[in-house]
């Protein structure tokens, strides 16, 4: 019974939160330039129609996918409500994903990110470095890495180089 309040309270605040943050950022959004609203990085071209690009930094731009988008070989989360966010590096590679499917990356399983994964797992977010290797990731089986056994749902992290880092 606790678990099913926990549940039920915790849809109740996405469900609020989100809409309200959604409808005071579409009100901000107006009054300001369409910078948010078109992509304009050569670099993001391939971007389906319907991506909103939420900000910009110095080497990132963070952005909501319309639906469920096929890049760089992944099938990234995306949905009309603006709940999954994705990020690039400016060279056009992905710096941070949420996979809509289970995913092989550079030989590791890595779990897809739905909303119960967030709500009773953790983070499921890919992320990669801006040479395209993998950072970290949240494990979808039980696997060994370079001779270390992990169970499903942990989180590896790798080097730029692409070789485990064994956290202490």
């Amino acid at each position: 019974m606790r678990v099913f309040i926990i549940v039920f309270l915790t849809m109740i605040c996405f469900t609020f939160s989100g809409h309200a943050v959604g409808q005071e950022e579409l009100k901000t959004k107006a009054k300001k330039p369409a910078l948010s609203t078109e992509i304009q990085a050569d670099s993001l071209s391939f971007l389906p129609k319907g991506t909103i690009i939420s900000r910009q930094t110095q080497d990132k731009i963070y952005c909501f996918l319309p639906r469920n988008t096929m890049i760089q070989g992944l099938l990234c989360r995306g949905d009309k409500h603006r709940g999954w966010e994705t990020v690039f590096y400016r060279n056009g590679k992905l710096a941070m994903a949420w996979l809509a499917r289970t995913e092989e990356i550079q030989g590791v399983p890595c779990m897809a990110a739905s909303f119960w994964t967030e709500v009773f797992r953790g983070k499921a977010a890919v992320h990669f470095y801006d040479n395209g290797k993998l950072e970290r990731c949240k494990l979808a089986k039980d696997v060994t890495i370079e001779g270390h056994a992990f169970k499903k749902g942990e989180h590896v992290s790798f080097d730029r180089e692409g070789k485990l880092i064994l956290l202490k």
